[in-house]
Parts: C-alpha cells; structure tokens; sequence
C-alpha cells in the first residue's frame, strides 16, 4: 500500500512538473508615456522606431486600444488589478491600491502568474511605486521585484545643471513651478546606449533569457522613456532635423466646445510659450528621439528574445501605458479624456497561433489581465473587469461590441466605441464626438438634436459599466 501511494505521488509530481514546463512565458513590456505615434500604428509618420515596426509585424497590432485612466499610477494599477479606477478608487499619483478598503490582499496580475506556478521576474517601471524611489516594496506586495526601486532618467549621465532648462520657458503660473521646470525639460546628452537606466532594464531581462529556467516565468519590463525629463542620447536627436518637423495638426477655438473643466485643466500658457517662442518644433522633436530611445531599448529585449531558447513558446505584450499630447488641443502632457491622452499602442504576439496583422475593434487595457490569462490556459478569475480579447488573436475580423472606458476621476468619464468617444464630467457637461468624420475630436456634437439616441445609449452604458 505504501509503495502504491509513493507511485501515486511520484507520478502526479511528474504530471505536475510536465503541465507547468508545458505553459506559455509571458514578456511584458511597458513604455511610459507611449501614445501611438509608434510607427506600425500610424499616429506619426515621422517616428523612427524600427524595432517596434519589425515586432509588430509578426503580431496582433490593436490600432484602437485604450488605457483605463490617463496617468501612470491609476492606469498601471488598472492593468495590474484587472479593475477599473471606478472599482480600485485609484485615480491620481499618489495612491496605492492596497491602502484601499477591501484591496489590501487583491491578487495582481504577476501574483497570479507566481500562484499558478509561474517564476516572476522585473526591471525597470511596471507598478509606479508612490512610495518612491528610496522605499522599500509594501509587506505582501509582489513577487519578483515586480515594486522594485526604479529609476526613471539616464542615472548619473543627465545633462549637467548648468545645461538644464535652456529653452527659456517661464513654469511660474504653476502651483508647484519648480516642479514642471524639472521634468519639462529635454536635451540630446553624450552618453552610449548601455549606460543608461532604460537599456539596464531591457538588459537585466536579456541576461534573465539567456539562464535556464525550470518553470514557465512571466518577465516584465519597464521603460521609462519617453517620459518627461526628454533626456536621451544625442544619437537619437541627430534623427530628427528640427527645421523638418511637422507639428500636430490643430485649428483654432478648438476648446470652444468643451466645457469649464476640460477647458481649464488644459495647459494653454505652456503651449503658448512654446508657439511664441518658436520651441513647439523642439519639443516634438525631443519626444520623438526619446520614442526613437525606447524603441532601441525595446528593441535589445526583443532582439534577445528572439535568438533565445523560448522563443518557441513564449507570449509577448508590448504597450504603453496611457497617450500623451503635443499640443493637440493647446494641450502638454497627459490627464485628458481626449484620444491623444487615452490611446496607446498594445500589440500581442503568440508563438502558439499564426495571429498577426491589424485589429481597428476597441479594446482596453484592462483586457490584458484576462487575455493571459486565457492564452496561458490559467484559471480565469472571475472578479475582472476587463474582458478576454483572444477570439480577436485568432480573428481580428470576429463580431465585438465593446466599449473602451477611460476615467480621470470620480464622475469624470469617457467612453470609446467604434464609432463615437463620449465623455462627461462632474457638472454634468458632455462631450460626443464621431470619429468616423472627425477623429481629431474639434466638434463636440453632443448638444446636436440628432445625437440624442446616442447620448441616451452611452449614458445607460456608463451607469451599467459604474454600477
């Protein structure tokens, strides 16, 4: 009877060893900052990113993919919870998630991978940390390093002090000036790839590829750029002919039509210094060469991983974490519910399926939890709020109706269809938008008599996604 039960045991370890070596990798990669300007999806014909292009091609690309909250703390929590900021309360920097009543023990997106069996590995910015750079991670936090101390710049090689805020840019009608001067700053500095934070991230998880690993493993990693300080090496600025540059398309009273709030959050004096003084050009150009930064840093992990022994069998996601503007809008930065703030790249590559080439039907962020979740063959977990998005890997074409909701606070929404962007705030005023004849998002249709139908569709939408 014992030497039964010793058989029994050593064969179920064995089947349990087989299942789990038999599971999909997972590599997540997450570019701070990344709107679509990224070549494969169109937002800006100028970018140089050929990394990300060459990837693209052999994957699922979701030109219509949107993030939960316009900013990196909520967004990312969002993508790592699997709830949206209306369910985690987390809407601004400085919260954190598990300070939440009824969240502290919420099982996040690696957890689960490491529960299930998977090894967790991190660098780089995936969680964003509020508890800063010189903190420890929080008790019963994330394994793997997964809230590792991060450190978002060029370490030791920024631009000396005296080479900093040359661009004569006047912060002081902001609550915190010295602030906005530290970060809203750019310059190509004399530094090689390898010395900078960025590619010692991607590089941590090119060496982590070239170990053997028992167990399936789930490696994330974070780069920082092109998050503002614009600081990269000089390289990639001598890509960019300032004089060349094509600024955003823009028209003006372009905020007519949208509301106090919207209108006042919107940085219209920094964007009028930046057109006065002729640094609009400059400023696009600096996003552009830490975009063209991050794509080489992407690149390094990518190029690793596919002269690696997982290739086979290892499932890559590659996104931003939220958009960001340039002007569009007399607007710098993130924290709108417009398209340029809520639109991010989000591509997929399976190794186990032949799914590559474009899907345009909407899909949020908060979809990534479920997805792996689905594609690694794991128990789903019912609490999401995100939605499974591998029928559209296997056909891009398959019949979805969803709807993207991006929130930048209580009471302040928006909703992507396919058609439409619908957005309200706290004092009730309402945005509609049809991107089908206006995808720069300049009329506001929403007090049009023909649109009252849609109004009522998306306002019942919104009370069903919030209740």
């Amino acid at each position: 009877m014992f030497k039964t039960n010793l058989l029994f045991l050593c064969l179920s370890f064995s089947t349990v060893l087989s299942f789990s070596q038999d599971k999909p990798n997972v590599i997540l990669i997450m570019v701070d900052d990344m709107n679509d300007w990224v070549g494969a999806f169109g937002g800006n014909p100028q970018a140089i990113t050929p990394n990300m292009d060459a990837f693209a091609k052999k994957s699922m690309v979701f030109k219509n993919a949107y993030c939960s909250a316009p900013l990196c703390n909520p967004s990312r929590t969002s993508i790592l919870t699997g709830y949206n900021p209306s369910t985690t309360g987390v809407y601004g920097n400085t919260e954190h998630f598990r300070d939440k009543k009824g969240l502290e023990n919420t099982i996040t997106l690696p957890q689960y991978f490491n529960q299930n069996g998977y090894t967790t590995a991190a660098a780089g910015k995936i969680f964003h940390s509020p508890r800063g750079p010189s903190k420890k991670p929080r008790p019963k936090s994330d394994p793997g390093s997964f809230e590792m101390e991060h450190k978002g710049g060029l370490g030791s090689t920024y631009p000396k002090d005296e080479e900093r805020f040359q661009h004569g840019l006047d912060f002081s009608f902001y609550k915190d000036g010295s602030h906005m001067k530290r970060s809203f700053d750019w310059k190509g500095v004399e530094v090689e790839n390898e010395e900078t934070s960025d590619w010692k991230s991607a590089d941590y998880c090119v060496k982590f590829l070239e170990e053997d690993h028992s167990k399936p493993f789930f490696l994330a990693c974070g780069i920082f750029r092109p998050h503002l300080p614009w600081y990269a090496p000089q390289k990639y600025f001598d890509l960019y002919n300032v004089d060349n540059i094509t600024l955003p398309e823009v028209i003006a009273n372009d905020l007519d039509d949208v509301g106090s709030i919207a209108s006042n959050s919107v940085q219209k004096k920094l964007h009028k210094q930046l057109v006065e003084k002729k640094k609009w050009k400059e400023a696009v150009r600096a996003y552009l060469a830490n975009l063209s930064y991050a794509d080489a840093c992407v690149g390094h992990l990518i190029d690793a991983f596919e002269n690696s022994k997982y290739k086979q069998n290892t499932i890559v996601v590659l996104m931003g974490d939220h958009g960001w503007h340039l002007g569009e809008k007399e607007h710098w930065t993130k924290q709108t519910l417009w398209e340029e703030a809520a639109k991010t790249p989000l591509l997929i590559y399976n190794p186990n399926t032949s799914a590559k080439g474009i899907s345009t039907k909407i899909v949020s962020l908060i979809d990534v939890y479920p997805t792996l979740l689905d594609l690694c063959d794991l128990p789903q977990k019912e609490d999401l709020d995100g939605k499974s998005i591998a029928q559209l890997l296997a056909n891009p074409d398959t019949n979805w109706d969803e709807i993207a909701l991006t929130s930048k606070g209580n009471g302040t929404h928006s909703l992507r269809d396919q058609n439409y962007r619908y957005t309200v705030y706290p004092n009730g005023f309402e945005e509609l938008y049809d991107h089908r004849i206006d995808p720069m998002e300049w009329n506001n249709i929403a007090n049009s008599i023909s649109q009252k139908e849609v109004l009522i569709k998306f306002r019942k939408e919104l009370q069903h996604i919030l209740k």
